[in-house]
């Protein structure tokens, strides 16, 4: 018997059930769709029978279509795409279809039509589509986006005019291939990228229930954007086209519904101009359309964000129906842009990027215009001239947000090479560097970026700290590839500690 007992204990056990097959197929699906592709949700056929097809109903489908390496566990071929597409069921009801084209695959604009045209038909959701031309205009973007950075920190008069122009211009006589965007009634959103054709937006039919449209990277966009937001999409809220060149020669849109708008890098023929009439609208973006300078009349009663790094004229640019006080102000801040400072009176957050002359009158002129902005709550400075600039313009910007609960400052300097400047040059008059008329009571938080341990930057935390300040945190972030000492952490501790209760370095965090 004890033989008996000890093989019973050496006897394998059952197998266990397969519980997860006995599920419905609704919950099986629901299972499916959280994998990371269809191509790995269609491989689940190789369980059993019982999963077979199971995958053509789930809600969401997802390719990546790599053709040259299409051996990839999460990649596809485009044929794969075309069969996976015809497998779909035709009771299932599809939430999500996601194409994203890399490796450089070359497809037929016939393929791409035959993609979107199922979506027209079976999508009661989100589209998104990013083809070949979205992974080489992607890195043209980041290398935009990077020029932007240093130019942003350039004097304005310094940039030459050319480098205003947008990313692309729609070329003459260009006969690429166009692809014809079809009605999709259901769709709730679409995002379209890096489309190396050109693409036409139809010209009837309705986006009964789009909600989101955005277009990013687009070689050629042929029809009329306006016609379609303001007649074709009773519910669009979100309009964004980054890096698209129109055969339009303006922009005018009429919409009830729509509450986000982002125009960037975005050509407009010659003479264009963007009129916007959406009472609605509380979330605008307007940088570097047309020739910068491109007329444009915005009116709303709903204004609440504005991102405007664009020329600003009274005579030529308007914001009719806004408030005096807006929540977010992000722009660039030089002398030819003073009238869009003047149009509010309050900013709950105020975000500068600085175009600042290096000459001497010129400087000083821009100081004193300093006095046109707007009274904020958070303040947020980029492109100084020169970190030998720093201490006079924080000064004149602390006297004019003298109740500032936060501020930001990003010391990357705006030019590379530091100008021969002293604080005995004459730039700025020596007693605009008194401290005694500013009061910093309301601080709580500062954060300083691109902190390298410099003199300079030590000098504006001596800066702030004049004030006898206390207050709850600073936070202190260094460029890529520098790190601060732990001698120099204790230094700036040092400095800090009786106004501070927090500091933070990226790595470390001293409190008392």
């Amino acid at each position: 018997m004890a033989h008996r007992a000890g093989d019973a204990g050496l006897r394998s056990p059952p197998p266990a059930a397969d519980r997860i097959s006995a599920l419905p197929d609704e919950l099986i699906q629901s299972i499916l769709a959280w994998l990371p592709s269809t191509a790995a949700a269609a491989r689940t056929s190789a369980v059993s029978r019982r999963w077979r097809g199971v995958w053509t109903s789930i809600p969401e489908l997802s390719f990546q279509v790599d053709q040259q390496r299409p051996l990839r566990a999460d990649s596809s071929t485009a044929e794969a795409v075309d069969a996976a597409l015809d497998a779909y069921s035709d009771s299932a009801t599809l939430n999500r279809l996601t194409i994203d084209v890399v490796g450089g695959a070359s497809l037929s604009v016939s393929r791409v039509e035959a993609w979107l045209h199922f979506a027209s038909l079976r999508l009661a959701g989100e589209l998104r589509l990013s083809l070949p031309g979205g992974a080489s205009a992607a890195c043209r973007q980041t290398a935009v986006v990077l020029m932007g950075q240093l130019l942003m920190h350039q004097p304005m008069m310094a940039i030459p005019a050319v480098m205003h122009q947008p990313v692309m211009a729609f070329p003459r006589g260009s006969r690429m291939q166009q692809l014809d965007l079809p009605v999709c009634e259901r769709a709730t959103r679409i995002d379209l990228s890096g489309i190396n054709f050109a693409l036409r937006l139809p010209a009837a039919g309705t986006f009964a229930a789009l909600r989101v449209l955005r277009i990013n990277v687009a070689s050629q966009l042929r029809g009329d954007v306006g016609h379609l937001v303001s007649m074709q999409c009773p519910r669009l809220r979100e309009l964004e086209m980054c890096d698209v060149a129109t055969a339009a020669a303006g922009l005018s849109i009429t919409s009830t519904s729509l509450e986000r708008l982002v125009l960037r890098r975005v050509s407009l023929g010659m003479n264009g101009r963007i009129d916007v009439d959406a009472p609605g609208l509380y979330y605008l973006a307007l940088d570097t359309c047309g020739d910068r300078s491109a007329p444009a009349t915005i009116t709303t009663a709903m204004l609440a964000e504005l991102i405007w790094n664009h020329a600003y004229n009274p005579s030529h640019h308007n914001l009719n129906g806004a408030d005096r006080q807006i929540y977010r102000l992000v722009a660039t801040y030089g002398s030819n842009n003073v009238a869009l400072f003047r149009r509010f009176d309050v900013v709950d957050e105020l975000c500068l990027r600085l175009s600042m002359p290096l000459k001497g009158e010129q400087y000083n002129k821009f100081l004193q215009d300093m006095d046109e902005l707007p009274k904020a709550k958070v303040l947020e400075v980029k492109g100084l001239s020169t970190k030998r600039h720093l201490e006079p313009t924080m000064l004149h910007l602390l006297r004019k947000h003298n109740r500032l609960t936060k501020i930001k400052v990003d010391l990357f300097p705006a030019n590379l090479k530091e100008i021969e400047c002293l604080h005995g040059c004459g730039c700025v008059p020596t007693e605009s560097w008194t401290t005694d008329d500013i009061n910093l009571d309301s601080l709580e938080e500062v954060e300083i970026s691109s902190f390298t341990g410099a003199p300079e930057d030590i000098n504006l935390l001596k800066l702030l700290f004049r004030y006898r300040i206390k207050i709850r945190k600073l936070a202190i972030q260094t460029p890529s590839g520098i790190s601060l000492s732990q001698d120099m952490q204790k230094r700036i501790w040092g400095l800090a500690r009786p106004h501070c209760i927090i500091l933070e370095f990226e790595t470390t965090q001293f409190s008392r």
